[in-house]
């Protein structure tokens, strides 16, 4: 909470008020003075509206996103990501309803607009060769590395977050290549899962 605040008034907002299931209020109300910030509480059994729907949303959109895949089953790396690209891609679009009809929530909040070439160009679960900057550079190891792309670099520079198919490990590289996916990687993949 304390991030989202802070990543809110950067932008210029300000939170006056929380809402929240009642479940959570011992672990907010310990907070709660500290974030200068008013916490609503539903009542018993209730919970928030507006965040129900937005779980729902992101639940639709995880399922239709791993479903397109050509993978049987997925690791929880892949599944960790997936759920994060699910709500990033939410706030990269403007909301309908929302405070703004041309602006997305991630430009109002970031204040810098998608780059298709940074943020869009690769799907989540694509086969992809990643350059590898080895050092020395005169030695055999492999130039690129099997991997498989999670999503976009949130930072400036860009760059992309990708699953090593030989450790298993999350990796970032500024630069890859998409490969068409052979059904070795789709078996690899399917048994880290």
């Amino acid at each position: 909470l304390d991030h989202i605040i802070r990543l809110y008034k950067k932008a210029g907002y300000t939170i006056s008020q929380i809402n929240a299931d009642n479940e959570f209020r011992p672990m907010f109300e310990q907070v709660a003075d500290d974030l200068d910030v008013e916490m609503n509480f539903t009542n018993a059994g209730d919970h928030v509206p507006e965040a129900e729907r937005n779980n729902r949303v992101l639940q639709e959109r995880f399922r239709t996103a791993y479903h397109r895949l050509p993978y049987k089953a997925i690791p929880k790396t892949m599944i960790r990501h997936l759920a994060m690209l699910s709500a990033q891609q939410l706030n990269s679009f403007p909301a309908k309803g929302g405070i703004s009809a041309h602006y997305s929530p991630y430009a109002l909040l970031m204040h810098r607009a998608l780059d298709y070439n940074k943020h869009l160009s690769y799907g989540f679960g694509t086969y992809v060769q990643a350059f590898n900057d080895n050092s020395p550079t005169n030695t055999n190891a492999p130039r690129t590395l099997d991997c498989i792309y999670l999503r976009p670099n949130t930072n400036q520079q860009g760059g992309h977050t990708l699953m090593d198919l030989a450790t298993g490990r999350v990796i970032t590289r500024s630069r890859i290549t998409e490969v068409p996916v052979p059904n070795t990687i789709i078996r690899a993949v399917e048994r880290m899962a």
